[in-house]
């Protein structure tokens, strides 16, 4: 059975809602969607040698976190890892040309992220906050990559005008 018109108004009140904070706030990300069919990956590890991703969409976003990272120490020296946790209008992230993602989020694991000059990979994409047959809103977290892994896919160079410009050169930020 169809919602009632109530309940399709309510839905439509929340995005619009969603809407006028995010024009308020002015944040947005550009979303690099995973192109399956142009990419050649190893079966088992899903690295290079060529992955593919279409385009960024410009994507607003509701509310972001941003946590830095802490100094961590590791084999390879001093690794910098910084996280974002997203939250995204469904009604804005799939009017902005995004195809529908499976209950699970699964679709959008392989995508890119760019924020604030660093690019991120998904860790986690999930619609929450249903009414009825709706969700209102994404739930994504993110994880920086490190120039070494995007060097791996050979495609740094499309992310490089969303990095900065310290990141490109090596620098500390």
């Amino acid at each position: 059975m169809p919602p009632d018109r109530r309940l399709l108004r309510d839905i439509q009140s929340a995005y619009y809602g969603m809407l006028q904070a995010q024009l308020d706030q002015g944040e947005w990300v550009h979303w690099f969607r995973y192109n399956q069919a142009a990419s050649t990956s190893h079966p088992v590890y899903d690295t290079g040698p060529l992955r593919a991703w279409y385009p960024p969409i410009t994507v607003p976003v509701w509310l972001g976190e941003y946590s830095r990272a802490g100094k961590n120490f590791d084999d390879d020296g001093l690794y910098l890892v910084d996280r974002v946790h997203v939250i995204l209008s469904y009604d804005a992230f799939f009017h902005s040309t995004m195809p529908d993602p499976d209950p699970y989020g699964n679709d959008h694991l392989r995508d890119r992220v760019a924020y604030d000059g660093h690019i991120f990979k998904v860790d986690t994409f999930l619609p929450r906050g249903r009414v009825a047959s709706y969700f209102l809103t994404i739930s994504c977290d993110l994880t920086e990559l490190a120039q070494s892994e995007m060097a791996e896919d050979g495609t740094i160079a499309q992310f490089t005008p969303y990095l900065n410009v310290a990141d490109i050169s090596g620098g500390v930020i």
